[in-house]
């Protein structure tokens, strides 16, 4: 018999309140297959991020199917795949606020673990579903709200100009915050990687710079991903090490608990978790640009930056991204390593900003020149 929780009211059941033969069937398709075998490796060749995503996919099945059907569990991975029980988790799903985007990656989850842990499931019933919603689903991130990345680093510049109190924690928050806004578009990884930055781990020291490293563990397609970090950070970053961050350190709140080697810091004198990122991220971009941008959303903006600004480096994208090939980022092929494309990113700014303030220069001439004619 499956042993269910007591409570069927969680929206995502972990491993362990799985039913019994779920987690046996989980735990030998997260072994990497033998060359000689075909039992089991169905998920082994993904990430850890990409395994606890899938995981949490299935949680929230399981925890659907316990309270829509009685004995459910009871059936086999591929028997639970019913049309009337996937159209009423699409029901369910809908009505809890989930938009058809978001619907599609859930079905996505439930299909690839569905097909990892049962040889007998057919796709063909969630293809279809996920076809529809696609079809209609509408991108999240509104694409006309992304910033160039010189207007994202001038604004974390900015931020970090203004903060001179180390006794005050509002200039010490303005300090980690313009920090974290300039670092994250001049090294535009995944949200999970900005919050868990480690000294020693993945901010690494390197001459009088720096390097960022993640392994592969770390990151979304289980390859390594090393970038040279920008030199127009190397003092703000040594700034922050040495002042801001210690007295942020020093803080006492009520979620205070040790920093350990945490880059980040929040104001209660803790590790600056995925929620507090994402806020002071959107608070600051709002309060700059009048509508909020999210973590994630910096990584189009690099992108996009890196395209505009040099077509010819459109190959740079994916790489500079974290991404197998350009086919994730934007359909085509890859060639440049992932240091590579941080070089060349890191010169089209450059460059960018160097034309830039030749062209204010410029307009300032112009204007003194008129005001003197006159």
């Amino acid at each position: 018999m499956t042993s269910a929780p007591s409570t069927t009211s969680r929206a995502c059941w972990p491993i362990e309140q799985w039913p019994v033969e779920d987690q046996r069937l989980w735990a030998r398709a997260c072994v990497p297959q033998s060359l000689f075998e075909d039992d089991g490796g169905g998920l082994a060749h993904l990430a850890e991020v990409s395994r606890f995503k899938y995981a949490k996919g299935w949680g929230r099945w399981v925890a659907f199917l316990s309270a829509h059907a009685v004995g459910v569990l009871e059936l086999t991975p591929a028997e639970r795949c019913t049309k009337a029980n996937v159209q009423a988790y699409i029901d369910h799903l809908r009505s809890a606020g989930n938009s058809d985007g978001t619907i599609v990656n859930r079905l996505g989850e439930l299909m690839a673990v569905t097909a990892a842990l049962d040889p007998a499931f057919d796709p063909r019933l969630l293809n279809r579903y996920i076809s529809a919603l696609r079809s209609k689903a509408r991108p999240v991130r509104c694409k006309s709200n992304v910033r160039s990345a010189n207007e994202l680093v001038d604004l974390g510049v900015r931020l970090m100009e203004g903060a001179t109190d180390p006794a005050d924690l509002d200039h010490a928050l303005a300090f980690r915050d313009g920090l974290i806004i300039a670092f994250l578009i001049l090294h535009p990884v995944r949200r999970r990687n900005l919050v868990n930055f480690e000294l020693g781990k993945n901010l690494l020291r390197q001459g009088a710079g720096y390097m960022v490293s993640f392994a592969g563990s770390e990151t979304k397609n289980g390859a390594p991903l090393e970038l040279p970090f920008a030199d127009i950070l190397v003092e703000p970053m040594n700034q922050y090490l040495d002042i801001w961050r210690p007295v942020l350190m020093a803080r006492q709140g009520r979620w205070t608990r040790p920093v350990g080697a945490s880059v980040w810091v929040s104001s209660d004198g803790s590790p600056l978790g995925q929620e507090g990122m994402s806020g002071r991220i959107e608070r600051r971009t709002r309060d700059a640009f009048g509508k909020a941008i999210n973590p994630h959303a910096f990584r189009d903006a690099s992108a996009t930056t890196l395209t505009i600004a040099d077509p010819a480096r459109v190959r740079s994208a994916a790489p500079l991204l974290g991404h197998r090939s350009l086919a994730t980022t934007e359909k085509h092929y890859i060639q440049a390593t992932g240091l590579e494309a941080q070089r060349s990113y890191l010169e089209v700014l450059k460059e960018a900003r160097r034309c830039e303030n030749i062209s204010n220069e410029a307009q300032d001439n112009m204007t003194r020149k008129a005001s003197f004619r006159g």
